[in-house]
Order: structure tokens, then C-alpha cells, then sequence
């Protein structure tokens, strides 16, 4: 899992030691953390791809970050045979590993976009139908893009 990391300054300056409780807020959810022997608390992300904003507090002092969330998109290389049904397949996954289903990836593969939805598995499925040779696909999903090779033999 993404993890959001805090470094706890006192208000002398000091880096704050093991044990002292930092309260964060995200979502409307409220969580409590313990630093260790360095100041540092640590949070689990578990939430769906947006934008959202978390707030620390310790001792009356607030501070909030912005955080992202981004989805994950996967897909490996495809080697195939000419005329064999082979689909490039890539997996959009949420930031906690969870599959999107019903959410469409765009590929490109030799200049030619096409657009495919993602099953309840999260996988899109593109069949290859193209010349012996090596190709490069590329996998779009909200700005997020992914290189893979395609190589079709004889």
C-alpha cells in the first residue's frame, strides 16, 4: 500500500522522539499515529484514485498536504505467432490493488488508437492482428501511460 509520511518538528525545532501521538485527518476519517525514534509517523493510503486533502495535527498545530491518488495500470509484453488470436491484455488497478472494472484504457499501437473497457478483473483486452515484427503499445488511462513491445513472428 502507498504510505503518507510525516516528520514531527516540535515547536522548539526539535524533531520530536518515539511516541508522540499525531492526529491526521483524510476523507472525514480521523486516524492516530505514533511517531518512532525519528520523528516519523506513517499512514496506510488505502482510498480510491482522486485528490484529496490530509491533515496532521499535534499539540493545537495543523498542516495539510494534498495527495493524489493515482490508479495503477499493468500490462506485459506480447510475443505471438502471425494469425494466432493473441490479445495484448493490460489490468487497470486502483492504489490499494483493487481491480477498476468498467473504465476504459486507450491503446496505441502502430500509430492507431483504439479504446477497450476493463472487465470486473480490471483487464482490457486488445486483439493483435498485425504483420510479423516488433511494435510498440501504449497504454493510456486518465494521463497515465505505459510502454510495453508487441512482436509478432512468422
Amino acid at each position: 500500500a502507498t504510505q503518507y509520511t510525516l516528520k514531527l518538528i516540535k515547536s522548539d525545532g526539535s524533531i520530536a522522539g518515539a511516541g508522540e501521538k499525531v492526529t491526521l485527518n483524510i476523507n472525514g476519517v480521523y486516524y492516530e499515529r505514533t511517531t518512532n525514534e525519528s520523528g516519523i509517523a506513517k499512514m496506510n493510503i488505502n482510498l480510491n484514485p482522486g485528490d484529496y486533502i490530509i491533515t496532521a495535527e499535534y499539540a493545537g498545530c495543523k498542516v495539510s498536504n494534498k495527495i493524489k491518488v493515482l490508479p495503477t495500470i499493468k500490462a506485459q509484453d506480447l510475443t505471438k505467432k502471425y494469425g494466432v488470436s493473441s490479445p495484448f491484455t493490460a489490468t487497470l488497478l486502483d492504489g490499494t490493488g483493487k481491480p477498476l472494472a468498467n473504465e476504459k484504457i486507450s491503446f496505441n499501437i502502430n500509430g492507431v488508437f483504439y479504446t477497450r473497457t476493463t472487465d470486473a478483473d480490471g483487464i482490457a483486452k486488445l486483439n493483435i492482428n498485425l504483420q510479423a515484427g516488433k511494435y510498440i503499445i501504449t497504454s493510456s488511462y486518465n494521463g497515465l501511460n505505459i510502454a510495453n513491445t508487441v512482436t509478432v513472428q512468422n
